[in-house]
Order: C-alpha cells, then sequence, then structure tokens
C-alpha cells in the first residue's frame, strides 16, 4: 500500500472535528491503523430522504473514494432503516418522517449518482435493515441503557429547540443510537461522515467500545457551500449543483460561485491532486492565480468528474457561447404550453426554475426573455415558437403541447 504520509496527506485534507485536540487525536489513531498496512474496512452512509444527491452529498462520497483509490475495503451503507427516523443532525426543526415506500422510492437511482463519484467496481453496497430491522425491545432498551437524556441534549441544535421552546421528539434520540449500532454490524475501522454528524460516529465508537471492538476513526468533512456562497447547499433553497443535472447546467452553476467560495470548492469538490489543491488555494489567497481562469478550471473539473470530459467541453463551449458571448445556443430543450398558458407555468413545469417563487423573483429581475425581450410579469401567455431565457443559462424553446416530443 502506498506510505502511511501519502496516505494520511490526502485522507486527512478538509477534514474538519472543530477541535484542535480531536483532530490531532484521530489522526494519530489513523496513523495506527495505517501502519498495520491492511486494508481497513471503511463505510459511510446515506439515508434515502430525497430522489437526488447534490454536489454537497459528494463531499462524503469523495472522501470515500479517496479509500478506495488507496486500495482499504469500502462500504456505501444505504440507511434504509434510519432514513424511517430521519438525521435530526443537520436540522434545527423536526425532520418529517419518511414511510417505507418513500424510501424504496428515493433510493431508487442513489448507487447510479454515487457512481458518479465511488468506482462501482470496489464499492460494496449495504442496507443497515439488514440488522437494524431484527433488533427487538431489548435490544433497544441495552442501547438506550448506555446514555443519559443530558448527553442527548447537549447537542446544539437540540439545545437551540429548548431554548426557542420547539418539542424534541424521544424518537429523534434513536437516530444515534442507530447510527452508532451501524458501525458496530460492520466492525467498522473508519466511518466517513459530515462534521455535524460527530456525535452520532462518537455514539458509535462507545457502542463498539462497549461490545469489545476497536473503536474506528471518524473522518469528518464540512457541509459544502451553496453556490451563493452564503447557505449550505440545498436543493430547497435553489442552491445546488445536482449530481445528475445535464453537463451544461452544472459547468454555469459552478461560474457562478462567487470567488470567496472558489477555496471551498477546490478542497471539498474536486478530485484534484491534494497538492494542487493547496497552491490553487494559496495563489488564490495571494492573488497570484485569476479567479476567473481557476473558476473555470473548477468547472470543467466538476463536470469532467461526473459526465466526463468531451461533455466538459461542450460545456464549456456553450457556456462562453450563451453567457460570455450573450449568444444563442444551437440547440434549447423544448417546453409545451397550451393555448393561454401563463409563461410561469411554462417555466416552472420545464424545471427551468426550480418553483414558482424563484420564477417571479427572475421576473421581477428582468432576468426572463422572451426573443431578446425582457418579460416583467410571468401571467403573459407563452407564445408558441419564441425562445426564452431563464436567467443566464437556461434556454427554452415553446411549442404547441400536441407538438411537445
Amino acid at each position: 500500500m502506498a506510505p502511511v504520509d501519502e496516505q494520511l496527506f490526502v485522507l486527512m485534507s478538509g477534514v474538519e472535528y472543530g477541535d484542535g485536540g480531536l483532530r490531532r487525536a484521530f489522526e494519530a489513531e489513523l496513523r495506527e491503523l495505517l501502519e498495520e498496512d491492511r486494508p481497513l474496512r471503511v463505510y459511510l452512509g446515506i439515508d434515502p430522504t430525497a430522489t437526488s444527491l447534490t454536489l454537497g452529498h459528494a463531499v462524503p462520497l469523495r472522501k470515500l473514494r479517496q479509500f478506495q483509490d488507496f486500495g482499504h475495503d469500502t462500504v456505501l451503507l444505504i440507511g434504509d432503516t434510519t432514513a424511517l427516523i430521519g438525521d435530526p443532525s443537520d436540522k434545527n426543526t423536526l425532520r418529517p418522517q419518511l414511510t417505507v415506500e418513500d424510501v424504496k422510492a428515493n433510493e431508487a437511482t442513489y448507487f447510479a449518482q454515487a457512481a458518479r463519484i465511488l468506482d462501482p467496481d470496489k464499492t460494496t453496497i449495504r442496507h443497515n435493515s439488514e440488522w437494524l430491522g431484527s433488533l427487538d425491545l431489548s435490544d433497544l432498551i441495552a442501547l438506550m441503557s448506555r446514555f443519559t437524556v443530558a448527553e442527548m441534549l447537549s447537542r446544539d441544535n437540540f439545545r437551540e429547540r429548548q431554548l426557542r421552546g420547539d418539542a424534541v421528539y424521544l424518537h429523534e434520540f434513536l437516530y444515534a443510537l442507530m447510527q452508532g449500532y451501524d458501525a458496530l454490524a460492520l466492525e467498522c475501522d473508519v466511518q466517513v461522515g459530515a462534521t455535524e454528524q460527530l456525535f452520532n460516529l462518537m455514539a458509535g465508537r462507545k457502542i463498539q467500545e462497549d461490545a469489545g471492538q476497536r473503536k474506528h476513526v471518524p473522518v469528518t468533512v464540512p457541509i459544502l457551500v451553496g453556490i451563493d456562497g452564503a447557505m449550505r447547499m440545498s436543493k430547497s433553497t435553489g442552491n445546488f449543483i445536482g449530481l445528475d443535472e445535464a453537463p451544461e447546467e452544472q459547468y454555469g452553476k459552478a461560474m457562478s460561485i462567487p470567488d470567496g467560495a472558489l477555496a471551498n470548492y477546490f478542497q471539498l469538490a474536486t478530485n484534484l491532486d491534494r497538492g494542487d489543491v493547496v497552491a490553487t488555494i494559496e495563489g488564490l489567497a495571494n492573488n497570484e492565480r485569476d479567479p476567473m481562469t481557476e473558476k473555470k478550471r473548477l468547472a470543467r473539473t466538476i463536470v469532467t468528474e461526473l459526465h466526463g470530459e468531451e461533455a466538459a467541453t461542450q460545456a464549456e463551449a456553450h457556456f462562453e457561447r450563451t453567457v460570455q458571448r450573450r449568444e444563442e445556443p444551437e440547440e434549447m430543450p423544448e417546453a409545451a404550453a397550451h393555448e393561454g398558458q401563463p409563461l410561469i407555468d411554462v417555466i416552472v413545469e420545464a424545471g427551468a426554475a426550480p418553483s414558482r417563487r424563484e420564477a417571479r423573483r427572475l421576473f421581477d429581475q428582468g432576468a426572463v426573455t422572451v426573443d431578446g425581450e425582457a418579460v416583467g410579469d410571468g401571467r403573459e401567455p407563452a407564445r408558441v415558437g419564441s425562445r426564452v431565457r431563464v436567467g443566464k443559462r437556461r434556454w427554452l424553446r415553446i411549442v404547441g403541447a400536441g407538438d411537445h416530443g
């Protein structure tokens, strides 16, 4: 296997714990494991709470891929049982509960999307229903007896909800125990997760130790900021890059990232050589590298890693033609419109805007044009044959409902 120092440099790149002492302790533990010169058992769990993944989800997937590339045994765990509880780690409100049917529908394309990052031939897929589904009441009581209510309420998001007077429900306490039990069932050496999940990973270490297993090493990565450079990436806020989006859309969204967020994206959202990443970040900080040049390299890298070199080349050409030179694209998706149908409805139905609220904002900003003329009222009927530009990157050609497809 690769030298330990080389592996540590890559595997600890971008890792955060929010505490310098924890980082030093876990890095030392990981070094000890790597010095055994054997494939480590490493896993990442993802709950199928939605139908698609974003570039934010890809951050821990990329970390898992780094372990794969060094020859370690990797498991992608689908949390089909934990999804029924709902992870409270990244929420300051109660997460809506899903049904079994919701979970099955959501996970249908997860592996295909994750395989854009992971090597599918080196990835073992497991479901935590394999073991969590067989736990009985005595097992749950035994697990719960290892933790106190005070420990659970020490979580920042639970404490914030308490201070606001919002309810914290008992079933939410179960999540950390179930994720901890996953670590025990998989007998993992390392668990990859998001920084806000550290409480859950620490619970897993405690459960493993109580059962006589060696405690795993948590490797936690931070949340990727959205393309607005301010809020966490989320489909609900529209500031996301979807793993299953078209290359042109991914490239265009990457080019909208503020300069101040480039370092975050180079470090967390690419598989570039870690030495190259460090040099890029330092060059940007010292004004030795041009932000626009590096942004285009970032956009091209993101699309290449998700769709391939040819798609990235075409996406870059599309961006330069339609955004930088303000030319119409040679091809644009068709959007069907019924007679008299408001343009705003056509735009939302075609997916050119994530919601009516966002579409109205674009109209108000003059960011919607029809045949080159700005339209300020989304209630205006869509005209068959017209070319509609929505924002900087999205184009539609309006066709009659009977002609679509």
